[in-house]
């Protein structure tokens, strides 16, 4: 029998100010998602989210587990290393291993969502360093009030028999640090958007996403996405109670980083579909490097393999996107 527990979010109010809060904790200055008056004047109407932002329904999952309430035991750190008498490390790792959307309509600052979920495929596969690994599946979708989809958000959770430091199933990556911008510059603001109808099949775009990852970075997206998870806040559970060196970024946040770079390149609202396998992870102090390539390009719609380094050239993970040309 299944232990999945599936989301329970009946109303998800999208805020404008929950908005900006999110599309900070990405770093991403759009004005489409803070200035009401240049939103306005978009074909929009008004303020949209940013392509990840329902992972903020976390906020409004009553069953949601990374949460803490007040009053009851809580598995990160206290007075105590932990609040409960678990131990991470002899259970393996538990983590994100890969989301995907779909999308119908973009988000609006005003609508009221809710979402409807179902568990989707489960299987389990063997890796030479991490055992017996488990994946689940959740599908959600999101509805406004009028019971129309706005999205669709599969979500893949992993759990591995043995814990692992640097993602399960994490491949042999060729070296290609000579590929990377030589230039680590931090991210500001985007960069002039290619025409991707004028681009050849096969070209390929890099953009610089982070550079020097911080602590309060990815506090900050832990609060305006409420994934309050110890393993991405907790220092002290993290170290001596799960096992690792530090904290590690939310896979979430990587998907985030890499979805602010898309939307810079293919436009606001553009985006069909959008998914991100997760294959290493983030540490602080990372810097990531996003690879786009156009891979085909037609009826109006451009198809993109997306690949995320790090500043060593590995492979954090890997993706793809459709979306609207102009």
């Amino acid at each position: 029998m299944s232990d999945v527990i599936l989301p329970n979010v009946r109303r998800f109010p999208v805020e404008e100010g929950h908005i900006k809060l999110f599309a900070r904790s990405l770093g991403d200055p759009n004005p489409i998602y803070s200035d009401v008056d240049y939103a306005k004047r978009s074909k929009f109407g008004g303020v949209i989210a940013p392509p990840t932002f329902s992972e903020a329904a976390n906020h409004f999952d009553e069953n949601w587990p990374f949460r803490p309430r007040f009053g009851e035991p809580w598995f990160g750190s206290g007075r105590e290393p932990t609040g409960t008498p678990q131990t991470l490390r002899k259970s393996g790792t538990a983590m994100h291993a890969e989301t995907q959307f779909t999308y119908f309509r973009p988000l609006r600052a005003g609508m009221v969502l809710s979402a409807r979920s179902r568990e989707g495929r489960q299987w389990e596969k063997w890796g030479a360093r991490s055992g017996k690994l488990t994946f689940s599946e959740i599908v959600s979708t999101f509805i406004d009030e009028q019971g129309d989809p706005m999205l669709e958000c599969s979500t893949i959770a992993l759990r591995t028999e043995r814990i692992v430091d640097d993602g399960a199933g994490a491949e042999n990556e060729d070296s290609v640090a000579a590929q990377l911008p030589q230039e680590n510059s931090a991210y500001s603001g985007p960069e002039r958007a290619p025409d991707l109808s004028a681009l050849p099949i096969g070209a390929r775009l890099r953009r610089a996403m982070v550079e020097n990852l911080t602590r309060t970075q990815i506090i900050q997206y832990a609060g305006a996405s409420g994934d309050f998870s110890p393993q991405h806040t907790d220092e002290i559970f993290n170290t001596r109670v799960a096992g690792y060196p530090t904290i590690f970024a939310h896979g979430m946040l990587t998907m985030g980083l890499l979805g602010r770079v898309l939307t810079d390149v293919v436009g606001d609202g553009a985006l069909r579909t959008f998914g991100f396998q997760s294959r290493r992870q983030v540490w602080p102090g990372d810097s990531l490097f996003a690879e786009l390539e156009l891979i085909a390009r037609e009826n109006a719609m451009a198809t993109l393999n997306l690949m995320v380094k790090n500043e060593k050239g590995q492979l954090v993970g890997k993706g793809y996107a459709s979306a609207l040309l102009g």
